[in-house]
């Protein structure tokens, strides 16, 4: 299975509010879309309702706030389910 490297942005962008981790992120999925899903259930927080400011949106599955990017590196297993 495919490696994923996930690497933030914008950490000003307040959508990171919605995450616990906001460094890279390597990430064992056999997608892009599946990797980025991986990287939201693992971080994702509840953040409260702000009126008048939008609504707060995963940063993970946002690629204008997260590149990703398939690697080939043997210091990952590529062995198993899709995690972090």
């Amino acid at each position: 299975m495919p490696i994923w490297k996930l690497t933030p942005l914008d950490l000003r962008d307040p959508n990171w509010e919605a995450s616990s981790h906001q460094a890279f992120a390597i990430v064992r999925a056999r997608s892009e879309a599946v990797a980025r899903a991986t990287a939201a259930r693992a971080f994702d927080v509840k953040t409260g309702f702000r009126p008048g400011k939008g609504q707060i949106i995963s940063p993970w599955m946002r690629p204008a706030l997260v590149k990703t990017e398939a690697v080939d590196d043997e210091r990952y297993d590529d062995k198993g389910p899709a995690a972090v």
